[in-house]
């Protein structure tokens, strides 16, 4: 019997992804996490200013997420 944390499962972070287009002035930052071991997707996860800040999964195919990455000198 060991003792300590259980062994978690890693998983991806995304189960959802945005469905509609964000204003890209309303964009804080983008992060990529590429596939691993975790996870075998490509998420793309937004900082998003609204009222209050929030963290939102976006489709890495869509053409405005394309543009945004792009814009941020962002490469998938």
């Amino acid at each position: 019997m060991t003792e300590g944390v259980p062994h978690m499962q890693p998983r991806c972070l995304c189960t959802k992804t945005m469905k509609r287009e964000i204003s890209d002035n309303r964009i804080v930052k983008i992060e990529i996490h590429q596939p691993g071991p975790h996870c075998i997707n490509t998420e793309v996860i937004a900082t998003v200013k609204f009222q209050n800040e929030m963290t939102l999964c976006l489709n890495p195919e869509d053409e405005w997420v394309q543009k945004a990455l792009k814009k941020r000198n962002l490469t998938l």
